[in-house]
């Protein structure tokens, strides 16, 4: 996350102070306020005949672990669009969005700091298997051999997938 200490705007060398409750940087002239805003993330946990599509990270953070395709919601996206956009991306299927998982905050501390994470599960549709730019490996798996961090987070909606009530 950018970090500033000169005013964006104007130039000033920003001062500290209690703005909104916060202790912030903020510009003497120009007001300008420097607020840490979490950045906004859409993940696609992506399902087909009850299994579950997971690619191999690429990159930081936690590069080379098994997650459902995730990545950050652009300027003029909906939180939707941005979760099939990675799904396609990242995998090379399409799908569609069968309803909110949640939304919640998640702290990296990595390398981006605080997110804002919007979980969709999406049901997959059609395309050919094949990693992104960004991924070392797509691919999917059984209830079974979800790796154990992975059912921790989902258990809700895996219990859901094994009973028949979503699909």
């Amino acid at each position: 996350m950018k970090e500033y200490n000169y005013c964006p705007i104007c130039k000033i060398p920003l001062q500290i102070g209690i703005i909104a409750g916060k202790r912030r940087k903020h510009c003497p002239k120009c007001d300008f306020i420097d607020y840490k805003n979490p950045l906004p993330v859409a993940v696609a946990v992506a399902v087909k005949d009850k299994r579950f599509l997971l690619v191999k990270r690429g990159s930081p953070p936690r590069k080379g672990t098994w997650a459902s395709p995730a990545g950050f919601i652009e300027i003029g996206e909906t939180p939707e669009e941005a979760c099939l956009r990675e799904l396609k991306e990242e995998t090379g299927i399409s799908g569609e969005i069968v309803k909110l998982i949640g939304v919640s905050k998640r702290e990296d501390n990595e390398v981006y700091g605080d997110m804002l994470v919007v979980k969709y599960l999406v049901r997959t549709k059609s395309g050919k298997l094949t990693p992104g730019d960004e991924v070392e490996g797509v691919k999917f798996f059984d209830i079974a051999e979800l790796p154990d961090y992975y059912v921790n987070i989902y258990k809700q909606v895996i219990e859901e997938i094994q009973s028949g009530e979503v699909f």
